[in-house]
Parts: structure tokens; sequence; C-alpha cells
């Protein structure tokens, strides 16, 4: 294979606007797939990169990043990031349950756990502010992530519902499930905020 068939394999790749690792990953297959290709048919590069590139089309199709976004990006990348996502939905919702329990155990335990949370999250911002991991504008996407404003549409929902209907409404701030929900949403901005910090694809460039 030639170096311009290298470099239109490469060009083809950077038009779906895929992550470095992604990029790498598929690029490799792609490379792989061709040779193989042209090996076993007798045929020339273009021919071979027509074939791959329909093999590979579904996967690469442009597709939208996700109901609260714009973005368009590849069906492949977007799989991933459902994946990692759902990752850190379970772990912000196995914190909140605790929390919700711990508020009925020990409600002056639940504060000192739930400020310790607050203090982690403002000690990554710290942290990633003074280094230069983090930008202003960086910050200012993580606060309206997509992920973020899904779960805040239903814990908008979810909440006040349950408040009425278990008559918390006098004093919401006993009602368990509200710690729940600021638990959840604090999870979520550390872990937000720490796959920023090393650099992994979370949807914010």
């Amino acid at each position: 294979m030639e170096k311009e068939n290298l470099k239109q394999i490469e060009q083809y790749l950077k038009s779906k606007n895929l992550s470095s690792a992604i990029f790498t990953e598929v690029y490799d297959h792609f490379v792989m797939q061709i040779s193989d290709f042209m090996l076993k048919k007798e045929v020339g590069f273009q021919e071979a990169f027509v074939h791959t590139t329909i093999n590979w089309q579904s996967e690469l199709k442009m597709v939208r990043a996700d109901i609260f976004s714009f973005r368009r990006i590849a069906k492949i990348e977007k799989n991933l990031l459902q994946m990692r996502f759902r990752k850190m939905m379970l772990l912000a919702f196995l914190f909140c349950l605790l929390s919700g329990m711990m508020f009925y155990l020990n409600e002056d335990l639940y504060l000192v756990i739930q400020g310790c949370f607050i203090i982690l999250h403002l000690l990554f911002l710290l942290y990633s502010f003074i280094f230069g991991k983090l930008s202003f504008s960086d910050y200012q996407r993580i606060s309206f992530h997509p992920l973020l404003l899904r779960s805040l549409l239903l814990i908008l929902i979810i909440v006040p519902i349950l408040n009425i209907a278990f008559k918390t409404h006098d004093n919401i701030w006993e009602f368990p499930l509200n710690h729940m929900a600021l638990t959840f949403s604090v999870v979520l901005q550390i872990q937000l905020l720490y796959y920023r910090i090393k650099k992994v694809n979370i949807l914010l460039s």
C-alpha cells in the first residue's frame, strides 16, 4: 500500500471526527482489511477502499450525539459514549442510594459525607483550573452537559411528584429523595471533571 493510499484512509476517517483512541483503532482495522481484500481478491486500492468503507458504513454513519446535543458524531463513537455514560450514571445512582440510606440512619453523618462530596468537587475544580487541565469554557460545557441536563430533567419531574405523593411539601429538605438527587448530581459532575482531566472523550469538544 502506497503512502498516498494511507493518506486517503486517514483523511476519510478524520472527516468522521473520531476521538484519537477510536481513530487509531479504526485506522488499523481499515488498513488491515483493505490490505487483506487487495491480496485475496487481487484488486487495486480504490476498489478495496470502497469495499471497506461500505462495510464500515453503518458504524461510521453520522448520528446525533444526544437528545440534548446538536452535535453529530459517528455511530461507533456514540455507542462507546453511551456505554461510558451508563457506567457513570450507575455509579452516581449507587452513591445516591447509599446517601438515602445514610439520611435515614444518621442524618448528621449524611451531612458530613455530603459535605465531603462537595469539597471533593471543589478540589477537582481548583486542581483543574490551577494546573490548566480545565478552561472556564470547558467548565461551562460540563455544567450544561447532556448527561446532566437529562438527569436534571428527570429529577425535576420525579422529585416534586413524590414530594406531593408523600405529602412532604411542608418541609422538602426532610424528604430523602431530595438529598439523593443532590448526591446523584454532584457525583455525576465529579466523574465528568475526572474524565475531562484524564482527556477521555465525554462529548465536550
